[in-house]
């Protein structure tokens, strides 16, 4: 990363002055919503509003003439919904609250670094508009609003409305904590609540409109376990989207925010989860166990916080709906609008995504195992491999990487100890500064089988799949910047491939892997071969590719084009795998095909496969249930499979699935000589003495 892109670490000014002067200065927070004074609502204003709207009213009305009960008794429900649901902003809160968060940052981060040219842009354009501003970060750990919140309140800015589960609510003190921070709770399923739904749906429209604070939602609405972006949830978008037709703000700015961490706080938990196990559940006992990270010093590292340019919802809604939704109130903004901006979200996340060394570190790795275990992996390779891939990725892909460019040796070799030291309990150095990867399973005392999503994999299995996902935790990042470079190489045979050949098989990873590296959906086809000479040119000018006679060839370049090739592999060994149990199912199992017997069946074939052939989902990441996830909302959103709703189950269209299982076996696919099962255990550290990372 270049020294001007405008990243300054926010605790270098904490770590010199006292906290509790600091919490408590003299501040007048920012407000990012110019309103006239009479149109500021305070939150006993805001609950009249929503409980005053028609809409509200007449959902009270029906309900009690549908149920019998007296319009009182649904008016008291009603006010107890808001009550519950409406955030209490209060900056002596937010203060206390700042003394314990700065110390546990300091703590835990050894540095966090913000844009704060992006930042300070974005702070002085509030104060000159009406403009509503939403944040929508990225959703990467339990932290991240928390996060947010201490940049904002470190800028002299105030607290957005954070849209927050239920699961915070329950927490005992903890909930109420939240609230005063600007938390508004939301409730996980309500679509069958006519009276909640509309009483939510007025909220946000009174807030967007009569709120002088921001709102925060995460538009992907849950952590991603994989650390890459997800597919991103519509419902509460749609809503602050559709409020600007109300006519009572200009416009609506989605501001979005990356967060990089180069550990995240909940790791070893996304792995056990991605394996089947389910997470804790939040309590404030919870919270106090989870205290224990603080007692190594910078055990998480460092954190990027990077924002992207605001996106402005009038480009995309127009005088002509608002004009509609007068004349028509019914009305209802076209739901491509939505997904528009969704994806305009999630793109600006991935492009301003902070590659950290720990994320090439782990790419660099994999590719390692999978092709010469048994060559050891010292510190000398491991630089001039990080110097050359880096490379690729800062100049050819135009990845944000930490930290500045260098090629000088010393340099660089620091820049990765650095980068090891969070990742002593993993990723270690033995005597001989050979790379080395310590067991992160202990065993399964502590898993309780009973709540297991999937299946219940086998000791054996845990041993190898636990590390290998922890590693692969780390390259996820990278495919933000990989992807389409990997597709390509997943065409391409070793005698040629005729163009043409190449570029549709490039549309159907493309389509099947669409959900998986949310990507949006291109129907015009000169598109998508812009998009995918784009990707090729790159592989030309590093020969991975060359071109003779309409047809593309391997290149040169056989290392770049393995690690590509090797990266992309699991995810459509999981789509050809789960493709040959839909068509087998009534074969393989008694049991009705639903969301949930797909999951337990995968695992279980996977299972099998890792130990017993050579070729398909012999990497341990295939055991991931995300994967599956993704997979099976692919072949949904095709009609691969379809869903009855009065069995609740599933029905393939078998010629559908032929067809695909047809093309996916034409892929030219290149599997590691090396079994990841074979070859993980001769990097397993068995020393006792292992050496830490050191400046």
């Amino acid at each position: 990363m270049e020294q001007n892109t405008g990243f300054v670490d926010l605790l270098e000014d904490r770590r010199r002055d006292c906290d509790f002067l600091w919490a408590t200065r003299s501040m007048d927070p920012s407000l990012p919503h110019m309103l006239p004074p009479e149109s500021v609502y305070d939150r006993q204003k805001i609950i009249q509003a929503v409980l005053r709207d028609e809409q509200v009213r007449l959902a009270i009305d029906t309900l009690a003439r549908t149920t019998g009960v007296r319009v009182k008794d649904v008016e008291n429900n009603a006010s107890a919904m808001i009550n519950e649901m409406a955030s209490k902003a209060d900056l002596t809160t937010v203060r206390w609250l700042g003394i314990f968060i700065t110390k546990a940052m300091k703590r835990m981060f050894s540095k966090i670094y913000i844009n704060e040219t992006m930042l300070s842009d974005l702070k002085r354009k509030t104060r000159i508009s009406q403009v509503q501003y939403i944040y929508v970060p990225s959703h990467r750990s339990y932290l991240d609003f928390i996060l947010l919140s201490y940049i904002l309140f470190s800028y002299d800015m105030a607290l957005p409305n954070i849209a927050a589960g239920m699961d915070f609510y329950n927490m005992r003190i903890v909930g109420e904590l939240l609230r005063k921070t600007g938390a508004f709770y939301i409730r996980r399923s309500f679509s069958n609540d006519i009276l909640y739904k509309q009483i939510f749906r007025s909220y946000i429209n009174t807030i967007v409109s009569h709120s002088d604070r921001a709102i925060e939602f995460f538009v992907e609405g849950t952590r991603s376990r994989s650390q890459k972006s997800t597919m991103p949830k519509y419902g509460l978008l749609s809503i602050i989207v559709e409020s600007l037709l109300q006519g009572d703000v200009p416009d609506i700015h989605f501001v979005p925010m990356s967060i990089n961490y180069e550990r995240p706080p909940e790791e070893l938990l996304f792995v056990y989860e991605m394996l089947g196990v389910p997470k804790p559940k939040e309590s404030t006992a919870g919270l106090f166990r989870s205290l224990s990270i603080l007692q190594k010093p910078f055990s998480h590292g460092r954190i990027f916080f990077n924002i992207g340019e605001p996106i402005s919802t009038s480009r995309f809604v127009d005088k002509a709906y608002r004009q509609r939704k007068i004349l028509q109130p019914s009305f209802k903004i076209p739901s491509s609008v939505v997904e528009n901006i969704a994806y305009l979200i999630i793109e600006s996340h991935k492009k301003n995504t902070v590659l950290m060394p720990i994320n090439i570190i782990a790419l660099l790795l994999n590719e390692r195992i999978q092709t010469r275990p048994k060559e050891p992996y010292t510190l000398d390779s491991l630089v001039k491999d990080y110097q050359w891939f880096k490379s690729f990725v800062t100049g050819s892909l135009k990845a944000l990487i930490y930290e500045t460019e260098t090629t000088d040796n010393y340099r660089t070799k620091q820049e990765i100890l650095e980068s090891l030291k969070p990742h002593d309990e993993f990723i270690v150095l033995d005597s001989s500064n050979t790379l080395k990867i310590k067991q992160r399973h202990k065993g399964a005392k502590q898993i309780n089988h009973s709540n297991i999503k999937g299946y219940p994999l086998s000791e054996r299995t845990l041993q190898i799949a636990v590390s290998a996902i922890n590693i692969a935790i780390y390259i996820n990042p990278t495919l933000a910047f990989l992807a389409e470079t990997a597709f390509i190489t997943a065409t391409i045979g070793g005698n040629g491939t005729q163009t043409e050949v190449a570029l549709e098989r490039y549309e159907l990873l493309r389509r099947l892997l669409s959900t998986e590296f949310v990507m949006r959906p291109i129907e015009d086809r000169a598109l998508i071969k812009t998009e995918w000479e784009k990707s090729l040119n790159i592989l030309l000018s590093q020969n991975c590719l060359y071109t003779a006679n309409d047809l593309i060839f391997i290149g040169n370049n056989t290392k770049l084009f393995s690690i590509l090739h090797n990266v992309i592999l699991p995810f459509i060994d999981v789509i050809y795998v789960m493709c040959i149990l839909l068509s087998e199912w009534t074969e393989r199992t008694s049991a009705e095909l639903t969301d949930r017997t797909i999951l337990v069946e995968m695992q279980k074939e996977v299972e099998r496969l890792i130990f017993e052939t050579k070729d398909w989902c012999q990497h341990p990441y295939c055991l991931s249930l995300d994967l599956y996830n993704t997979t099976w909302s692919s072949l949904l959103s095709q009609d691969i499979i379809a869903y009855h709703k009065h069995t609740s189950t599933y029905r393939t269209d078998k010629a559908k699935l032929a067809h695909l299982i047809g093309a996916l076996r034409e892929l030219p696919l290149q599997h590691p000589a090396e079994s990841y099962v074979g070859a993980l255990p001769l990097i397993i550290s068995t020393s006792s003495i292992d050496v830490p990372a050191k400046l």
